[in-house]
């Protein structure tokens, strides 16, 4: 099946401090968690939190849209085929990624824009009001990382497939096969390695999705009711007791923390997010001898940590030393090449060695892969001022 087009890269964002991962939708759910010490009476009052049956509710809007335009496409094209054509296909809601904030499926619809799991809900929001079969589905790849001041951010991928699941067609006499709707063509080839996961998952990973804006916002009380409604949605989620052990450490309760990351720990002993976390805890705690343990249990999971060549090649640039910085900036692409920031620092070391093609390229990657449309005009910009001072170095040669 062709990907749907629309009008950015739609990647789905999670987040995670550089002590932590607040890693939205990266992994399959496990065995479920005890119940994490809460601290209610320590947060502003709870706010109205939708619920998973709210996260897929339509609007009058949707609606609207609906009987006008996309059940006339089923009735040419089939439920499937014609509701893809409508949503996507076709550009009628000419959608932007944006990452700042997971939308429900009526925000997404009204906003026009939204991250991969926003669009997944709107999707699913709308199959279900077509009796359509859907199931969400937690692809198996390599996560991607980025980085915005203290915090690092971790993207996992979720996309959902429409119709009879391939394994039950046999018993239900179903001929048609399912299809697979995959926001992102490049990770879309790896869909068959996925794992389906519940409406549960899925309603724990927007929760924690918004905690970890929140928290990215500085509103540690609303991202704490967020972060607790994730570990209760689903306590298989682990993503969300790591939310909930960085809130607690932010606000100094580094006993909770601790015994928040314990819990996944015991479960999920390699887990690379909850062994920093705890690394940065009993850090700050001064328990030197059972850092060194989790430090070296850390170490044996992730060698290298994510930015490592990043920040060295930024020290290399401090120096003016521009061909190490670039060698070190293209070691750390090797791992994450959707870095929009990333992308900018290997233009500006490859503006500094003078090749300014190269340099071109890396900042159109850099528009290509930003998060938020604001950035990708800035990206935009400077690209296209190198290009205009590129044409008059030209004219004047």
């Amino acid at each position: 099946m062709s990907q749907p087009r629309l009008s950015a890269r739609l990647r789905l964002a999670g987040m995670a401090l550089a002590l932590s991962l607040l890693q939205a939708c990266a992994t399959a759910p496990r065995q479920a968690l005890p119940t994490p010490p809460l601290l209610d009476e320590a947060y502003a009052p709870a706010p109205v939190l939708p619920s998973s049956q709210e996260l897929l509710a339509l609007s009058p809007a949707m609606r609207e849209f609906l009987e006008q335009t996309v059940r006339p496409k089923v009735r040419m094209y089939g439920s499937k085929e014609g509701l893809l054509k409508a949503l996507y296909r076709e550009g009628q809601l000419r959608l932007q990624y944006d990452a700042e904030k997971t939308r429900t499926a009526t925000e997404t619809f009204a906003d026009g824009r939204g991250n991969c799991l926003s669009l997944v809900l709107m999707t699913a929001a709308f199959a279900q009001e077509l009796q359509l079969p859907v199931y969400f589905r937690s692809v198996l790849v390599d996560p991607q990382w980025t980085r915005s001041d203290s915090l690092i951010f971790q993207s996992g991928h979720v996309n959902l497939g429409l119709g009879t699941r391939l394994q039950e067609r046999a018993f239900t006499g179903t001929v048609e096969a399912p299809v697979i709707v995959d926001f992102l063509p490049e990770e879309g080839q790896y869909s068959s390695r996925a794992v389906e996961v519940s409406v549960a998952t899925i309603t724990a990973m927007y929760y924690n999705n918004r905690a970890a804006e929140q928290l990215n916002a500085g509103d540690v009380h609303g991202a704490y009711w967020w972060a607790r409604a994730a570990v209760l949605a689903d306590p298989r989620f682990s993503a969300g007791f790591n939310t909930l052990a960085v809130l607690y450490r932010r606000q100094g309760r580094l006993d909770l923390a601790e015994r928040v990351l314990e819990q996944v720990l015991a479960q999920e002993a390699d887990n690379e997010v909850a062994l920093a976390n705890m690394v940065v805890v009993l850090r700050e705690a001064h328990r030197t001898e059972e850092l060194a343990r989790y430090e070296q249990r850390l170490a044996s999971v992730r060698p290298v940590p994510p930015f490592k060549y990043f920040d060295d090649g930024q020290e290399a640039m401090k120096r003016q030393d521009y061909r190490a910085a670039d060698a070190l900036f293209a070691q750390e692409l090797a791992r994450s090449g959707n870095n929009h920031e990333l992308h900018f620092w290997a233009a500006l070391a490859k503006l500094a060695l003078g090749q300014q093609e190269r340099a071109a390229r890396h900042l159109a990657l850099a528009a290509e892969t930003s998060p938020t449309p604001g950035q990708q005009r800035i990206y935009q910009a400077k690209l296209n001022w190198l290009q205009s001072h590129a044409r008059s170095k030209e004219r004047m040669q």
